[in-house]
Protein backbone atom coordinates (compact mmCIF):
# COMPACT_ATOMS: atom_id res chain seq x y z
CA UNK A 1 0.00 0.00 0.00
CA UNK A 2 1.05 3.83 -0.50
CA UNK A 3 2.24 5.78 1.88
CA UNK A 4 -0.24 8.73 2.73
CA UNK A 5 1.81 10.37 5.57
CA UNK A 6 5.12 10.11 6.92
CA UNK A 7 6.23 12.16 10.08
CA UNK A 8 9.81 11.97 11.56
CA UNK A 9 10.63 13.87 14.78
CA UNK A 10 14.05 14.09 16.85
CA UNK A 11 14.01 12.79 20.65
CA UNK A 12 13.33 15.78 22.55
CA UNK A 13 12.69 16.78 26.57
CA UNK A 14 9.48 18.26 25.34
CA UNK A 15 8.13 14.88 23.62
CA UNK A 16 8.57 13.02 26.67
CA UNK A 17 7.09 15.66 28.55
CA UNK A 18 4.04 16.12 27.15
CA UNK A 19 3.33 12.62 26.00
CA UNK A 20 4.31 11.81 30.10
CA UNK A 21 1.42 14.91 31.16
CA UNK A 22 -1.45 12.84 29.19
CA UNK A 23 -0.39 9.37 30.61
CA UNK A 24 0.02 10.99 33.72
CA UNK A 25 -2.84 13.18 34.13
CA UNK A 26 -5.20 13.34 31.68
CA UNK A 27 -6.46 9.17 31.84
CA UNK A 28 -9.39 8.69 33.13
CA UNK A 29 -8.60 6.58 35.63
CA UNK A 30 -5.96 9.75 36.83
CA UNK A 31 -8.93 12.27 36.74
CA UNK A 32 -11.03 9.79 38.93
CA UNK A 33 -8.43 9.46 41.43
CA UNK A 34 -7.45 13.01 42.08
CA UNK A 35 -11.23 13.79 41.91
CA UNK A 36 -11.98 11.09 44.54
CA UNK A 37 -9.35 12.25 47.18
CA UNK A 38 -10.29 15.80 46.86
CA UNK A 39 -13.68 14.49 47.86
CA UNK A 40 -12.26 13.04 50.88
CA UNK A 41 -9.72 15.84 51.62
CA UNK A 42 -12.54 18.12 51.63
CA UNK A 43 -14.73 17.17 54.46
CA UNK A 44 -11.74 16.11 56.45
CA UNK A 45 -10.69 19.85 56.16
CA UNK A 46 -13.64 20.79 57.75
CA UNK A 47 -13.57 18.40 60.38
CA UNK A 48 -10.26 18.99 61.41
CA UNK A 49 -10.78 22.95 61.37
CA UNK A 50 -14.12 22.65 63.60
CA UNK A 51 -14.65 19.57 65.57
CA UNK A 52 -13.12 18.51 69.06
CA UNK A 53 -14.31 14.55 69.21
CA UNK A 54 -12.89 14.21 65.52
CA UNK A 55 -10.15 16.37 65.15
CA UNK A 56 -7.51 13.76 65.49
CA UNK A 57 -8.26 11.29 62.69
CA UNK A 58 -9.09 14.14 60.38
CA UNK A 59 -5.93 15.58 60.71
CA UNK A 60 -4.39 12.57 60.51
CA UNK A 61 -6.61 12.06 57.17
CA UNK A 62 -5.83 15.83 55.76
CA UNK A 63 -1.93 15.25 56.00
CA UNK A 64 -2.42 11.54 54.19
CA UNK A 65 -4.43 13.42 51.53
CA UNK A 66 -1.80 16.54 51.19
CA UNK A 67 0.75 13.90 50.63
CA UNK A 68 -0.82 12.17 48.50
CA UNK A 69 -1.18 15.05 46.12
CA UNK A 70 2.12 16.67 46.92
CA UNK A 71 3.70 12.75 45.53
CA UNK A 72 1.51 12.14 43.05
CA UNK A 73 2.97 16.27 41.83
CA UNK A 74 6.06 15.26 42.17
CA UNK A 75 6.34 11.99 40.43
CA UNK A 76 5.20 13.69 37.17
CA UNK A 77 8.54 15.44 36.83
CA UNK A 78 10.39 12.10 38.08
CA UNK A 79 8.40 10.61 35.46
CA UNK A 80 9.83 12.89 32.16
CA UNK A 81 14.03 12.44 33.28
CA UNK A 82 13.19 8.67 34.21
CA UNK A 83 11.96 8.26 30.27
CA UNK A 84 14.17 11.24 28.99
CA UNK A 85 17.00 9.12 30.28
CA UNK A 86 16.36 6.15 28.38
CA UNK A 87 16.99 7.70 25.15
CA UNK A 88 19.29 9.96 23.37
CA UNK A 89 18.89 13.03 21.83
CA UNK A 90 20.07 11.56 18.13
CA UNK A 91 17.20 9.27 19.13
CA UNK A 92 14.79 9.85 16.09
CA UNK A 93 11.12 8.71 15.71
CA UNK A 94 9.72 7.67 12.07
CA UNK A 95 5.69 7.34 11.31
CA UNK A 96 4.68 5.84 8.17
CA UNK A 97 1.00 6.01 7.22
CA UNK A 98 -0.92 3.78 5.01
CA UNK A 99 -4.68 3.30 4.21
CA UNK A 100 -5.39 1.14 7.46
CA UNK A 101 -2.81 1.20 9.78
CA UNK A 102 0.63 2.92 10.26
CA UNK A 103 4.37 2.05 11.47
CA UNK A 104 5.79 3.32 14.11
CA UNK A 105 9.48 2.97 14.27
CA UNK A 106 10.63 3.91 17.89
CA UNK A 107 14.44 4.02 19.14
CA UNK A 108 15.56 0.60 21.14
CA UNK A 109 12.45 -0.93 19.79
CA UNK A 110 11.58 -2.90 16.37
CA UNK A 111 9.29 -1.58 14.34
CA UNK A 112 5.60 -1.67 15.14
CA UNK A 113 2.62 -1.71 13.14
CA UNK A 114 -0.32 -0.48 14.60
CA UNK A 115 -4.05 -0.92 12.50
CA UNK A 116 -5.89 2.07 12.62
CA UNK A 117 -9.01 -0.05 14.15
CA UNK A 118 -6.92 -0.58 17.50
CA UNK A 119 -6.68 3.22 17.97
CA UNK A 120 -9.41 4.18 20.82
CA UNK A 121 -9.21 7.86 21.62
CA UNK A 122 -7.16 11.24 20.00
CA UNK A 123 -5.45 13.96 21.82
CA UNK A 124 -3.47 16.90 21.39
CA UNK A 125 -0.99 18.76 23.15
CA UNK A 126 1.23 21.43 22.42
CA UNK A 127 3.46 20.18 19.68
CA UNK A 128 2.40 16.60 19.18
CA UNK A 129 -1.08 14.30 18.38
CA UNK A 130 -1.11 12.08 20.66
CA UNK A 131 -2.91 8.50 19.26
CA UNK A 132 -3.84 6.36 22.22
CA UNK A 133 -4.07 2.78 21.36
CA UNK A 134 -6.66 0.03 23.49
CA UNK A 135 -4.12 -1.29 25.70
CA UNK A 136 -3.29 2.60 26.63
CA UNK A 137 0.06 2.95 24.55
CA UNK A 138 0.95 6.76 23.12
CA UNK A 139 1.73 7.18 19.23
CA UNK A 140 2.72 10.85 19.14
CA UNK A 141 3.16 12.11 15.81
CA UNK A 142 4.87 15.59 15.95
CA UNK A 143 2.70 18.25 14.46
CA UNK A 144 5.51 20.21 12.58
CA UNK A 145 7.05 17.01 11.83
CA UNK A 146 5.27 15.52 8.41
CA UNK A 147 7.82 15.18 5.64
CA UNK A 148 4.71 13.55 3.40
CA UNK A 149 1.22 15.37 3.85
CA UNK A 150 0.56 17.67 6.20
CA UNK A 151 -1.07 18.23 10.07
CA UNK A 152 -4.43 19.63 8.93
CA UNK A 153 -4.58 16.89 6.07
CA UNK A 154 -3.87 13.91 8.60
CA UNK A 155 -6.31 15.45 10.78
CA UNK A 156 -8.92 15.04 7.93
CA UNK A 157 -7.86 11.80 7.28
CA UNK A 158 -8.45 10.58 10.66
CA UNK A 159 -11.85 12.03 10.94
CA UNK A 160 -12.58 10.08 8.12
CA UNK A 161 -11.94 7.20 9.92
CA UNK A 162 -14.30 7.78 12.37
CA UNK A 163 -11.17 8.39 15.11
CA UNK A 164 -11.71 11.79 17.59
Amino acid sequence: MPVLFENKYQSEKKFFKETVFYSHFRKSFSICLMLFMAALLAPNLFFAIRSDWQGTASVISVIIGVAFFVIYFIAYPVRVITASKKYSSDDTYTLSVTENKFTYNAPKNAEIEVSFAKIRKISTSRHYLLLISENDDIYAFKKDGFEKGSYKEFLAFLKSKNLK
